[in-house]
């Protein structure tokens, strides 16, 4: 998934650019244009599902590209930006098809909610959730499928992306979702789940060496299993086989 920002000054795209990362939406690609008829191009070559789009920019503004970035790709998805809380670029906004209208400077809790109600439409017109379970809502239903997922495969090289095609969603939508529902990122979930099979594995099985348990809970580099380990844990994984080592 890609996201267009189209604003003719650098240091708001810049702004932008930090916010989105900050958001921790996982796009594939943060576009960006300087002026309406870039704004155009990159939409023909790049097809990105979000578009910010600045209302007042020399030569062709926001107002002007709208309607040709639609007939590029009518499902792409537009949020209007704009230093002039006026009615008329309301209207117009409402006119082009806009999914909102954001007055800069813009307040990221403003922007992040504009982002989550396109990606939720994105989301909407997904397939359903295959065998879903009635007791839960349908963003728990995707979550609890790429729960179950990880677990059963965290042993193999696993990306957020991987996981995210698992449950038909696209990869920015899953990690908000996943964060949201389970208080965590998918990284620390998965990060979680392989450290605490290696404890096991450490506690358990003394013939096993520390590659060999890095291996299997998913890690190539036995090196960077212990510096995650490490990390997460306080101590290396010698070390906590030698205190925590079943008799």
């Amino acid at each position: 998934m890609k996201i267009l920002l189209v604003d003719d000054e650098p240091i708001v795209r810049r702004g932008l650019r930090k916010m989105i990362k900050d958001f921790n939406f996982s796009f594939d690609a943060i576009l960006e244009a300087g002026t309406g008829q870039e704004a155009v191009v990159l939409t023909e070559q790049h097809q990105p599902e979000i578009i910010l789009l600045d209302i007042k920019m020399p030569g062709q503004d926001g107002i002007t590209a709208a309607p040709k970035i639609k007939q590029v790709n009518p499902q792409t998805m537009i949020i209007f930006l704009t230093a002039y809380a006026r009615f008329n670029y309301a209207q117009e906004a409402v006119r082009c098809g806009a999914k909102d209208y954001l007055v800069k400077p813009v307040h990221p809790e403003d922007l992040r909610q504009a982002i989550n109600i396109c990606l939720e439409e994105i989301s909407a017109s997904q397939p359903p959730v295959p065998c879903p379970n009635n007791s839960l809502t349908r963003p728990q239903q995707f979550v609890k499928l790429a729960v179950d997922y990880v677990l059963k495969n965290y042993t193999e090289p696993l990306t957020l992306e991987d996981v995210a095609q698992q449950v038909y969603l696209s990869p920015a939508y899953f990690s908000y979702l996943f964060g949201r529902e389970q208080g965590q990122t998918f990284t620390e979930f998965l990060t979680a789940t392989r450290l605490e099979e290696a404890k096991e594995l450490l506690r358990t099985d003394p013939a096993l060496s520390i590659s060999d348990i890095a291996g299997q809970v998913g890690y190539e580099d036995a090196n960077y299993f212990s510096r995650v380990f490490k990390k997460k844990t306080g101590t290396t994984p010698a070390r906590y086989r030698k205190k925590h080592q079943v008799p």
